[in-house]
This record gives structure tokens, sequence and C-alpha cells, in this order.
């Protein structure tokens, strides 16, 4: 079988010890996959910096069964793969360093070339931070933006369905391979990004999604995008690798601010020290990206604090000293100067009414 096209990119991909930096090399000296693969083993030698593993898996040549295997994948599942050669492929991808030389997907690839906003935050996020993200989002694509996260629970989640139920287009970029959509309880969603937008990885069929595959997908997720919007990360998150990836790539880094008590705010508080863009609208992240918009009243500028339900006197003044971050029923009732009784009443009503969430220990906080 002489592999040709993509099969022969595939090939190399697959071989031990060959990633995208050693792939590019190659297909720089060589000219081509193919001529990768039809070359003779001594002319390995004179391509800088690769080592005696992947100089024997090249001699050895190509897994064409393994081949064979990931193009059945891909089109049983009528998935695509593009190479950073392929017209298709994503310019502004192709100018970062080290761009995957393989993107393997499933939905339409025209959209990884639209104008695109990259939302990340924590898997573990409060209500707050997932009621931000989806307005966010939801008023992104209502500017014509394209939102890119990476699937995971949380913060990722909630951004790609705002975009899906606002109409708009999100690309969601995975750690594994394309047949294994991660997490599992998202796979709905994966099937939902796919009819509006596209699922894209870099990992060919097959692969797990393993712990260190996901910091390496996160240099995808700024490159595919403009600017990079963070929404709550502890100092430990993996949406800091992407502030990074984005600062790396020259992209814009936005940050929105949260809780000085809430240890999920404190990444994306220090982003903002080091200079990172506050925001806390749609129209903060318009300007930042520099692009002019139209404010008529069609267009959405959300306030994501505040909502503007009808409430009796009452319930609008505990409403007016409600904010979306956890309040103890007592100290509720002291700022209102009212009993805990009265208060306690109040709080149904307007948790009956979807206003504010309840939570352990009465405790409460706008929804």
């Amino acid at each position: 079988m002489k592999l040709e096209g993509l099969a022969a990119w595939i090939a190399l991909q697959m071989m031990p010890g060959i990633g995208s930096v050693t792939l590019g090399r190659l297909i720089e000296h060589f000219g081509s996959a193919e001529g990768v693969l039809e070359a003779r083993p001594e002319e390995f030698s004179r391509v800088s910096q690769l080592t005696s593993k992947v100089r024997e898996a090249l001699a050895r040549g190509p897994d064409e069964q393994a081949v064979r295997h990931v193009i059945n994948v891909i089109e049983d599942m009528g998935a695509w793969a593009i190479t950073s050669l392929d017209k298709d492929y994503p310019s502004l991808l192709n100018e970062i360093t080290n761009p995957p030389p393989l993107l393997y997907g499933i939905g339409d690839p025209a959209s990884l070339k639209k104008e695109s906003v990259a939302i990340v935050g924590s898997r573990m996020a409060s209500s707050y931070g997932i009621s931000v993200a989806r307005e966010l989002s939801s008023g992104l694509v209502q500017h014509g933006y394209t939102v890119v996260s990476g699937l995971a629970i949380g913060i990722d989640s909630a951004s790609h369905e705002a975009a899906v139920r606002s109409g708009g287009t999100t690309i969601a970029v995975m750690g594994c391979g394309i047949d294994r959509p991660y997490p599992r309880q998202n796979i709905g969603l994966f099937h939902r990004i796919a009819e509006h937008g596209a699922v894209i990885t870099e990992f060919p069929p097959g692969t797990p999604p393993e712990a260190q595959n996901f910091p390496i997908r996160n240099r995808i997720i700024s490159g595919l995008s403009q600017g990079v919007v963070v929404v709550e990360a502890s100092m430990k998150s993996g949406s800091l690798i992407t502030a990074s990836c984005a600062l790396d790539q020259g992209r814009d880094l936005m940050v929105v601010p949260g809780s000085i008590y809430s240890y999920r705010s404190k990444g994306s508080h220090w982003l903002i020290k080091q200079g990172a863009r506050l925001v806390d609208s749609v129209s903060d992240i318009i300007d930042e990206l520099g692009i002019e918009i139209q404010r008529t009243s069609a267009a959405i500028q959300p306030s994501v604090f505040k909502k503007e339900p009808q409430l009796s006197p009452e319930e609008q003044r505990i409403f007016d000293k409600l904010e979306p971050y956890p309040q103890h029923i007592d100290d509720i009732a002291h700022t209102c100067g009212w009993s805990i009784g009265k208060v306690s009443g109040l709080l149904v009503q307007m948790e009956l009414k979807d206003l504010i969430q309840a939570l352990p220990g009465q405790i409460y906080q706008l929804k």
C-alpha cells in the first residue's frame, strides 16, 4: 500500500517520537509527507535534531494497518482531517509557534476561519461564573463572533451551550481523539457543537483523554482566537496555560473579575495584576479587540450582574442588597434591618421567582 496525500501525513504523525515540531521539520526538508516516506534511511541523518528513535521509526516505515484504521474511523464518523498546507486550514493557527500539522474534526471546517474569541475558565465554576460565561458567549455570537472553548465541564460547557442556544457558531478543541468525546457527560453537547460549528483535535482517533494532552491543546484554543477571555481561574487552573499561550501568540488577554474571597478567582486576579484587561461586558471585549460596533437597540449590552425582575418593594430592597456571591441570611437581615423570619419568607418568594439561589447553611446569592 503506497501512502499518499492525507494518509502519508497520518502515517508520519503516528510514528513513535514524531511530534508536531519534528513532523513540520521533516515536511520542510523533504517537501511533502510522501517525500519523507520515500526517503532512504541515510537521508534522515541530514535532517537536524532528529533523535535515533525517530530515525529508526522512519527506517521501519509506517504501520499501514493503523493508518487504515484511522481513515476508516474518520469516514465512519463523517469527520474530516486537514493538514497545515490545506486551503481550509485556519490562517491564524498557521501563524503561531508549533501549529498542529494535522487537525481532525467533525462539523463545518469553514467555521475555523471565522473571527473568534475564546472563553475559558474553571471546571469547578460557581453559579456566578456560569452566568457570566453564558452572557458573554451569547453576546459575542450576536455580534458575529465564533466562541472557542475546550468542551470541559464548567465555564467551557456554559460558553458552548450559550453560543448554540443563541444561534451562533462555536468550536470545541479536545485533548483526545475525535472518536473519544470527553467528558462523557458532554456527548450530547459534542454533537450539538458539531451541528453549530466544529469539534476539533490534533490527536488521531483512538487517543485517550490523558492529562498531558490538555495543556498541549490549549495553544490551539488561543491560536484560533483573536482574544481570550478568562472567567474564574484558580492559581492552578489550566486556563492560566491558555492565557500564557495567548500572550506568546500576541492575542488580546481579557479577564472577568470575581470575588476576592473565592479561590476560583485568585488566578484571574493575578492575571489582571500582570496587565490583562479587566472586562465585565461584551462591550469591553469588543473595545479591546479594536472593532467598531453599531450601538443600536438590537445590539447586546449585557449587564452580567443584575436582572430586571418584577418585585414587591420589600423584595426589591433585598434584591438590591444581594450580589452574585454567597451571603448568609443573618447578614442579609442585618443589612435590611429586618427580622430573620421576615427575610426568610421574602427569600422563599424570590427563589420561587427564579431570582436567587439557596445554598446549604441558609446562604443565598443572586442567580
